[in-house]
Formats: structure tokens, sequence, C-alpha cells
């Protein structure tokens, strides 16, 4: 029998050698080595017959010279491949031949619930800011895992200013951080988000994406809030397909807009990015749009 575990690389791995655990194995990734994989397979005196196969690196050759080992085994030997963003071809030969295990990588409310999960099977009371605030943290699932074994060490109660104080991991540079020093018209402000964003490598033309797609997101926050004034967070987050943290930041500045503002917000940006395509400077470009955009909320109502 052959398992492939697919999706995010942490929870493909962590959910391999559970299985391996339970059937026996030793949790021991083997590269793409057709010989190492045949002699595991063959099991023996001191074990079952499988094998755990580490997939993530495997160059197109080592997978055509694996293949037809795996394609001879005898149907009792277990072998888990460990193989989280596999290519097509590899992906189709998985459908016919193996039984795929896909742990897609938790996003938004879903990433929160496995931030809880994770808190509470170490032991780890703390309140559900705590929580948010670790999912919203930089970096992927294997180093925010890496952060939570920091908390076992702190004194509860658990606080987030408490748990701020030890991760390394970034709390990312929310755009809405952005939108709402242009919003509220404190261009210096703006442009030290925008500098700081840039000194850690994002692109002019992303930037600028976000910030036309954050605007995207008032405006649809504000078209909602006019037809249902209570409309509350969790319903908001729903609607706009985003994580209830951003979904409350958007209601938050909505209401301070009107829907003239926007339309001219969403103008700038979309003039913003023709100028930075075609004058081949995007750094230029985003500066002039948060001057003209900051000025244009500055103004009275």
């Amino acid at each position: 029998m052959i398992v492939a575990f697919t999706g995010d690389p942490y929870l493909a791995r962590q959910a391999l050698l559970r299985e391996a655990e339970l059937k026996g194995l030793a949790p021991r990734l083997l590269p793409p080595d057709p010989a190492r994989l045949q002699q595991a397979a063959a099991g023996g005196l001191f074990g079952p017959s499988g094998a755990l196969v580490d997939l993530r690196e495997a160059a197109e050759a080592e997978w055509k010279a694996l293949r037809p080992v795996l394609e001879a085994l005898p149907a009792d030997a277990l072998v888990l491949l460990l193989d989280p963003k596999p290519p097509a071809a590899r992906s189709r030969w998985y459908k016919a031949r193996a039984e795929v295990r896909d742990h897609p990588t938790p996003r938004w409310k879903d990433r929160v619930r496995w931030v809880e999960n994770e808190l509470k099977s170490r032991g780890i009371k703390a309140p559900s800011a705590v929580a948010q605030y670790l999912a919203g943290l930089e970096g992927d699932l294997e180093a925010l895992a890496m952060e939570l074994e920091k908390l076992e060490l702190l004194s509860p109660p658990l606080s987030v200013e408490k748990v701020r104080a030890v991760v390394a991991l970034e709390a990312p540079l929310s755009a809405f951080d952005l939108v709402r020093a242009v919003t509220e018209g404190r261009f210096r402000e703006a442009l030290q988000h925008l500098r700081t964003l840039l000194a850690r490598g994002e692109e002019p033309l992303r930037i600028l994406g976000a910030l036309s797609w954050q605007y995207t997101t008032l405006a649809k926050a504000w078209a909602l809030l006019a037809e249902n004034p209570l409309l509350g967070e969790k319903e908001a987050a729903g609607l706009l397909g985003v994580h209830p943290y951003a979904a409350r930041q958007a209601l938050l500045l909505a209401k301070r807009l009107d829907e003239a503002r926007l339309r001219q917000a969403l103008e700038a940006l979309v003039v913003a990015e023709r100028r930075a395509k075609e004058a081949g400077n995007p750094v230029r470009a985003l500066e002039e749009a948060l001057w003209r955009l900051t000025r244009l909320f500055s103004k009275p109502k």
C-alpha cells in the first residue's frame, strides 16, 4: 500500500509520522533511492515491511527511477511518501496507484483554530486574543509551532503582551496599517509604513496591488454597512472572504468613509499602477499615490 501525504509541508510531515507510529514503522525518512526503498520495504526480523520516503526535493529523474520500484512492491508493503507539493504528473500517478491524504494549509479561521488546538494539545491555557495574535504572525506552520514551544515556559496567565515579548516571528505590517494612515490623512506615517514594507523586500507593484485590494474591500464593507448598519465582524468576514480581524478593521475604517472618496481612491490607485508600469519607477508612483490619497482623505467631508 502506498500513501502520499500532500498539502502543507508541516502538516503533511506530522501526519506521515503519526501514521508511521501507528503502523510500527521507524520514523526515519529515506531519500528517493530505489535500492534503499527496496531494502526497507522488504522488512525483516525487527519490524514490518515498509518505508518513509521524502520526495520534497526529488528531481524528475529521481522520481522516474523510483516509480517502477513502487509499482513492483508487494501488496503487504507499506510506503509512506512525503510530497507536499507534487508536480501534476506525480499527482496523477498518486490518484491512480496510491491513497492521497491531503492536508491543506489552514487560513483565516482555520489557522486560528489550528493554533487553538495546538495550544490545547500542549496544555497551554490562553485567551482567544492570544490565538488570534499567533495565527496572524508571519511564517509557516513549522515556524509557528516552534514559537508555541516557548509558551510552555511562560507562567500563566498568558496575554498578548506577554506572548509578543517572547516570539521571534514578526507580526506582519498589515496593509490596514498603511490604509489607516492614508485614510486618516497622515502622509508621513503612511510613507514610513511604505518604506518598512520595501525594506522587508516587498515588491512595489505587490504593495500597489495590496492597496487596491484593501480599498476594494473597504468599498465592499461600506456597501454592506449601507445595507445593514449593525453588521457584525463575523458575518462581514464571511461576506468579504477575510479573517474576522481584517473584517473588523474594514468595518471600522468604512464607517469613516463615503462613496465618493472611495471611488476616487480606487481611481487614483488604478492611475498609480499604470504609471508604475509605464514609467518604470514603481516606488515613485507609490509615493505619489500615497500623497494624493492622504490629501484626498484629509479634506473635510
